[in-house]
């Protein structure tokens, strides 16, 4: 058990300071407020929590008919879907919902990234500090005697090279995918592009649709852990491209806007309050 105890508090940690990196990074290089990150936090916490309610009434019953009705293939991929689907309706339902109510969540890119930023860094840390917790939970059974406390993180970390390194890289694909999902959802609602909204759902639900395939299969802790991350690659490579985009196209307009209006207006004293426009 000791041998595996340090890989899996680093595991923890990196998670944990993955999360924070990426909210100073983007608070660094855009100086978007504070609270716009908290905005995108509490947005994941409400959908998870509808998100799980409504798992635990009905998830059991559909993943059991179609195991019951479909293939082992067609099962796992039915069944991804399922679970990929409705995490796509909670989590980016619900901004889609928010940013209807309030169009200053999707001003401009610097925001909507950073709300997105918010919602899969908070969704890290929370991660990290669970793993940590199970840690010292699991250190406390097997030294009362619980011979199986650290049986499940053994067999992964057998499979599974660099084993503490596999969370936090997960995390920084995942924080990347909830930045570009969430930015084509605020963006494409307040600039009036529906593709970019349903591409938005789209990313995401594909995304936990793999998630959710794995873990319905039955072979999670069978094969390395690396092979979940690389089935993420993809959409990391594809926020990555989205993310530019969305600054790119909507950014520099923001900015040229901007430029013209301080050309033909005087500048607001620098201790002038926030439209009330702007107010979340």
């Amino acid at each position: 058990m000791d041998s595996y105890l340090l890989p899996s508090l680093a595991s923890a940690t990196g998670m944990m300071i993955v999360a924070i990196v990426a909210v100073v990074y983007w608070r660094q290089r855009t100086h978007v407020q504070a609270r716009w990150f908290w905005a995108g936090a509490g947005l994941w916490t409400i959908a998870v929590v509808l998100k799980v309610v409504c798992a635990g009434l009905v998830n059991a019953a559909v993943i059991g008919f179609l195991k019951e009705q479909l293939s082992y293939v067609l099962f796992v991929v039915g069944g991804g879907l399922f679970v990929g689907i409705q995490s796509s309706l909670f989590e980016i339902g619900l901004t889609f919902l928010a940013v209807l109510i309030w169009p200053q969540l999707g001003r401009d890119p610097r925001r909507a990234i950073g709300i997105g930023i918010g919602a899969g860094a908070f969704e890290a840390f929370l991660m990290g500090l669970a793993l940590l917790i199970g840690v010292l939970v699991a250190v406390g059974r097997t030294a009362a005697g619980s011979d199986n406390a650290w049986s499940d993180v053994e067999a992964a970390a057998r499979i599974t090279p660099l084993f503490w390194l596999r969370f936090p890289v997960e995390r920084i694909m995942t924080i990347l995918c909830h930045a570009s999902c969430r930015a084509l959802v605020l963006l494409g609602t307040t600039k009036k592009r529906p593709m970019a909204v349903l591409w938005g759902f789209l990313i995401f639900a594909l995304l936990d649709a793999v998630a959710g395939g794995v873990q319905i299969s039955g072979r999670l802790g069978s094969f390395s852990a690396w092979w979940c991350v690389l089935a993420n690659l993809p959409f990391a490579l594809v926020s990555v491209f989205i993310l530019r985009w969305c600054e790119t196209r909507w950014g520099k307009r923001e900015d040229d806007e901007a430029g013209s209006v301080s050309a033909t207006y005087p500048a607001a004293p620098a201790d002038m309050e926030e439209p009330q426009a702007d107010r979340f």
